[in-house]
């Protein structure tokens, strides 16, 4: 009889896309105070974290009440941590994930609004708790001192930054560049794009202040372009987490006008695969470089309704069915009910899947040994889904997150990712 061989076994760690698949669980080794979390997060630069909002409708919380309510709601919000529902993920080594930044030419760069400046902020907290010291935007550099710019550049007096250069083998000229750079820029595009595919009427008149890098991509282009004299040792991809969602709505778009809602939505629905073809189409060609676009992250309203994690996915989306309608009901008039309606969160999730299926599509038709930028989709839906307890400011804010909380695990996932689809685990 002939043997079989016994099937392989599956692999150790999470694939791709399984990694944001699964559920939130009670943290192994649980914070039991804020001092705990506070000894967790400590370092000697920035005020260690001490609370997220709490739900006050008659605004009577104040002082040191306020204050131990805020802090127990961040130990609590903390004390979850993501299992993926196959494989396992690698521990976050922030030392490690720096020596990558400063393999490539650029380091890590962020593009995106303000929840994408919330993360920037959790990520580099992660350094400095290891004694990772930096300077913001100095003066040597393009882009400094211009608005919603940040530019880190590892300290020359740092004993730590020796450290990191001999462990990463790179020369002195890549220390003189960014290894980890934010680009906030709300839309991804400028006045005259968005009007050109929105059509807007050249009488409209611009009033938008949306935060904005004028250029962004061509900064993009230098940070990730080759240097003489580091070809040896500064040979990884600069890497690229962007996202555009939470702005393209309605309610920021208002040239985007129509008899009924439904109407306006589907204009929408047209403008916003023409900004992702524009925004694909100028960063596509930039050598170097691996992009991962982050999907926008859902709101959940009445969040403050929630104290824990969903118990799954499935979960998740049983609780969060009528999204418009549950916005709407958290406002009275009739005006801000329309307001809330035209956040247009239900598009979320679709426009994410737009984003997802026009990375598949790239990579499907990318010839082999292309030189140009390669895209990834890096899913933090699920993830985000199941922590409507987890927001910044329950019953204001149910969109932005409180710090450092959920942002953590998305750095986890990212720092796995990159590992991942650059062979250094299987």
């Amino acid at each position: 009889m002939a043997m079989v061989n016994p099937p392989a076994p599956p692999p150790l760690f999470c694939q791709s896309y399984e990694c944001g698949v699964g559920k939130w669980v009670p943290r192994k080794e649980p914070f039991t105070s804020l001092k705990d979390v506070q000894i967790a997060y400590s370092n000697l630069w920035h005020p260690v974290w001490d609370g997220c909002g709490v739900w006050d409708p008659l605004a009577k919380l104040e002082g040191e009440e306020k204050k131990k309510l805020e802090g127990q709601r961040l130990v609590d919000t903390l004390n979850w941590e993501w299992v993926p529902g196959r494989g396992l993920l690698l521990e976050y080594d922030p030392v490690d994930f720096v020596v990558r930044m400063l393999r490539s030419p650029g380091g890590l760069v962020l593009v995106g609004d303000s929840i994408s400046r919330q993360h920037w902020h959790a990520i580099y907290y992660t350094f400095r708790h290891l004694n990772i010291t930096f300077d913001s935007n100095p003066k040597h550099l393009p882009l400094a001192g211009v608005a919603n710019v940040e530019q880190f550049v590892l300290s020359k007096t740092s004993a730590m930054t020796k450290i990191l250069q001999e462990k990463a083998g790179v020369p002195q000229s890549r220390m003189e560049r960014p290894f980890f750079t934010l680009l906030e820029d709300h839309m991804g595009l400028g006045e005259s794009d968005i009007r050109a595919i929105t059509n807007a009427k050249p009488d409209y008149h611009w009033y938008h202040k949306f935060r904005r890098v004028e250029g962004w991509e061509d900064h993009l282009k230098w940070l990730a372009m080759p240097r003489e004299g580091e070809e040896v040792s500064v040979t990884e991809d600069t890497l690229v987490m962007i996202n555009a969602g939470a702005h393209w709505s309605r309610h920021e778009l208002a040239m985007l006008r129509a008899p009924t809602d439904q109407q306006e939505q589907a204009l929408l629905e047209d403008t916003y695969p023409r900004m992702i073809d524009l925004v694909t189409s100028r960063l596509s060609p930039i050598e170097r470089t691996s992009i991962y676009y982050r999907p926008t992250s859902p709101g959940h309203p009445k969040c403050e309704d929630h104290t824990v994690p969903y118990k799954d996915m499935a979960d998740a989306r049983r609780q969060e069915q009528n999204l418009v309608q549950r916005l709407k009901e958290t406002v009275s008039s009739p005006d801000d009910k329309k307001l809330r309606s035209r956040w247009d969160w239900d598009l979320f999730k679709r426009h994410n899947e737009l984003w997802n299926r026009t990375i598949h599509v790239m990579n499907e038709r990318r010839p082999a040994g292309a030189m140009g930028a390669k895209w990834h989709y890096f899913d933090v839906w699920d993830v985000s889904m199941q922590r409507p307890d987890a927001h910044l400011d329950p019953g204001k804010d149910c969109l932005h997150w409180c710090l450092p909380t959920i942002f953590d695990e998305w750095t986890r996932l990212f720092y796995h990712r990159v590992n991942l689809d650059e062979g250094r685990v299987k």
